[in-house]
């Protein structure tokens, strides 16, 4: 259940949400786990979110001095335990996010700042069932695709 006058004290508070983007980038699993829920929540809640978290992204991580949505691809990088769980909810977060967006300037401007940080992009396999890295540059549309089919 949604309580609609809490999200829309979020709404109107971006440091509620930079402080949950923080928390993506916590050591413990169940506290990044939660975060990245709520985010989904947010980005979910109404299409006008997505810009809202892309602004908390860069702020949080401007005054952390890393480019932008490096807190989530931590969470894609992480070589120990893969925690696939964790993966498929920083991967939704980043699609949806994507999928919503107004414009195509503030789309490939997102493409850009993952591209910033030589991002593999993970994609189920159906047949397989199994993770298949594939490299960014050059698959913008392949990103788009991606997201526009699972939106």
């Amino acid at each position: 259940m949604l309580y609609v006058d809490g999200m829309n004290g979020l709404i109107g508070h971006n440091e509620t949400v930079q402080w949950l983007y923080t928390l993506v980038g916590s050591k413990f699993r169940l506290v990044v786990k939660t975060a990245l829920k709520l985010l989904l929540v947010f980005v979910e809640y109404t299409e006008s979110n997505a810009p809202l978290l892309i602004q908390a992204v860069n702020t949080v991580d401007t005054k952390q001095g890393c480019k932008p949505w490096s807190n989530a691809m931590e969470i894609l990088d992480e070589k120990d335990g893969m925690d696939t769980e964790l993966l498929v909810y920083a991967m939704t977060l980043i699609n949806k996010t994507l999928a919503v967006l107004p414009d195509q300037d503030t789309f490939y401007d997102v493409v850009d700042s993952l591209e910033d940080l030589q991002t593999f992009i993970l994609i189920i396999c159906t047949r397989g069932r199994r993770w298949e890295p594939v490299r960014l540059r050059g698959n913008r549309k392949l990103l788009k695709y991606g997201v526009s089919s699972h939106a």
